[in-house]
Parts: C-alpha cells; sequence; structure tokens
C-alpha cells in the first residue's frame, strides 16, 4: 500500500501512527425492534468497550460493556465478559439488517502514539456471524 499520510498522535512528543478519527455508518429501514425480533439466539451488544484492532490484518477484539442475550427475539438477562472477536472486512459483509436509529458516540482510542478523541454514528445493525469470546 501507497503511503497517504494518514496518520494520527497525541501530539508533538508521540509518533504519528495508522489510526482511526469518525467511523459511520448510513441509517437503513429496518426498524431496531423488528431487528431484535428476527433473531432466535443471539447477543445484544449494546455498549462497546476497550479493544483492539490490527491495522494490518482488520483483525480486532473488543469489549461488550453493556450487553444482553436475545432468546426467540426479546431481549433477555445480561450478559458479563463477553467480547466481540473478527475481521473488520468480514463483519461489514456480513451485515444484513441496518435500523432507522442513527446515534453519535464520542470515545476515546489509545495506542503507542498517545490519545486521541474519536467519534462513531451508526444506527443498530444485525451481524449474522461473529464470534463471540469471554467466560
Amino acid at each position: 500500500m501507497n503511503p497517504t499520510g494518514s496518520s494520527r498522535r497525541q501530539n508533538y512528543k508521540f509518533a504519528p501512527t495508522s489510526r482511526m478519527t469518525n467511523t459511520y455508518i448510513a441509517a437503513g429501514e429496518d426498524r431496531p425492534e423488528d431487528i431484535i425480533k428476527s433473531i432466535p439466539d443471539g447477543l445484544y451488544a449494546k455498549k462497546m468497550g476497550g479493544g483492539s484492532v490490527n491495522p494490518v490484518t482488520g483483525e480486532f477484539n473488543f469489549a461488550v460493556s453493556e450487553g444482553y442475550l436475545i432468546k426467540n427475539g426479546e431481549i433477555q438477562e445480561p450478559v458479563r465478559g463477553a467480547s466481540l472477536i473478527g475481521k473488520g472486512s468480514d463483519i461489514l459483509m456480513n451485515i444484513d439488517m441496518v435500523g432507522n436509529n442513527v446515534k453519535q458516540a464520542q470515545g476515546m482510542c489509545g495506542s503507542s502514539s498517545g490519545s486521541i478523541p474519536t467519534n462513531v454514528g451508526q444506527p443498530m445493525i444485525r451481524v449474522k456471524e461473529i464470534t463471540v469470546g469471554g467466560r
């Protein structure tokens, strides 16, 4: 891949590295309640926590900070200690429902080049297949 100069860092004390800034998924046509009803057995990852991404391979793992089991199309009991594991390009190809409810959130991305602010905007999505790890 040719260099593009696309890198970030916390400040001049850190070497720049490849980093995320803003990620966005546009709204679809599915109602969130219909997405939940369509899942016979799954995980509703309502909030995500820390994790890591390999910028070369696209492989990632992220902690689910607030999650719930879905059984027979209904949200059930909370889940603790779950993580989502996969490869970004594979996950994007496995999105099969996109909600009409875009929400924005801010966060921080920490790395060897310091902590930098990030922003994400996306609706509820259904991923037909993803590896769920944890206890």
